[in-house]
């Protein structure tokens, strides 16, 4: 059963909690909320088995819908990008 590592999950959680920086109508009140909500994102993804790119998207866009519909156009792609390099770094273990 494939997982992914604390260091996979660091990267995925510290993509999300960057791109915050980008979002200009939040308050430094409300960014700290966020970076909150997408810490507690930890425990879950290091127990997701066997994670595909899109499960994963699917489930952290589900869990953190209100943070997605901030984030700007073509950021689910990046996210996509890295959730894809790690799941093939997955395979490689």
């Amino acid at each position: 059963m494939e997982q992914f590592s604390k260091q996979d999950v660091r990267e995925i959680l510290e993509k999300l909690e960057y791109e915050l920086d980008s979002i200009p109508k939040l308050e430094k009140i409300e960014k700290m909320k966020m970076r909150g909500k997408i810490r507690q994102q930890e425990s879950w993804l290091l127990a997701f088995a066997n994670p595909t790119p899109q499960k994963v998207l699917m489930k952290l866009q589900q869990r953190l819908a209100d943070l997605f519909r901030l984030y700007p156009h073509g950021f689910s792609d990046e996210i996509t990008e890295l959730l894809k390099l790690k799941v093939a770094h997955l395979k490689q273990r």
